[in-house]
């Protein structure tokens, strides 16, 4: 995924700016999963309940311009039929046929438009999430920089980033390099506190 090439060049930047350290010792390299820390931070669910909303819109609308469309090619088919009766003269069966053109016409122009419309809803929809997304990387950069610094981390990698031709920057690492598990505690630790006190009400209730 593009947005996630920003992870990885934040995180380079970030600890590539720092002091370069002495060169009689080996530099601590670390890992982490910039994708799923998005993913599972806490403050990713409110985007992403809000995003089920507009996709739920969203299908609301296309289903509405998908029976217009199914009503329109009804109405085609039916003046087809109508002007394949024997008992009808030329010109009255020229005049169903034009009619049933029409309206299948019709609904192809406006199947076009709602295919363009789903491109634009999409692009749109894709664009408004990196932006409403983008203060929360900022936060998970910071957090990343805060753990690698503390921990005494010369260098963390983005394992999720890929390159422009989406190969894997990262190919192989080992299990005690990757800091995923130690960042989602980190990132998570002021996530408000999950009752559950409306389930066991509903319980008593029943």
């Amino acid at each position: 995924m593009k947005t996630f090439k920003f992870f990885t060049a934040l995180l380079l930047a970030a600890f590539l700016s720092s002091p370069l350290s002495a060169q009689d010792k080996d530099d601590k390299i670390g890992t982490v999963n910039m994708q799923k820390l998005l993913g599972d931070y806490y403050k990713f669910e409110k985007i992403r309940e809000s995003f089920k909303g507009y996709q739920e819109e969203f299908q609301k609308k296309n289903e509405t311009r998908i029976e217009s469309i199914k009503v329109l090619a009804e109405e085609s088919r039916n003046l087809q039929k109508q002007a394949e009766d024997p008992s009808l003269n030329r010109e009255k069966k020229n005049e169903l046929f034009r009619q049933a053109e029409s309206k299948q016409n019709e609904a192809q122009a406006l199947q076009n438009e709602r295919f363009a419309w789903i491109k634009r809803k999409q692009a749109a929809l894709s664009e408004k999430a990196n932006v409403e997304s983008s203060a929360l990387r900022i936060e998970l950069i910071e957090m990343v920089q805060e753990v690698g610094e503390a921990r005494g981390y010369d260098f963390i990698f983005d394992r999720s980033g890929a390159s422009g031709a989406n190969v894997p920057i990262l190919s192989y690492a080992k299990d005690g390099m990757d800091l995923t598990a130690v960042m989602l505690e980190r990132i998570n630790r002021d996530a408000p506190a999950k009752t559950g006190g409306e389930e066991k009400e509903g319980d008593t209730k029943e």
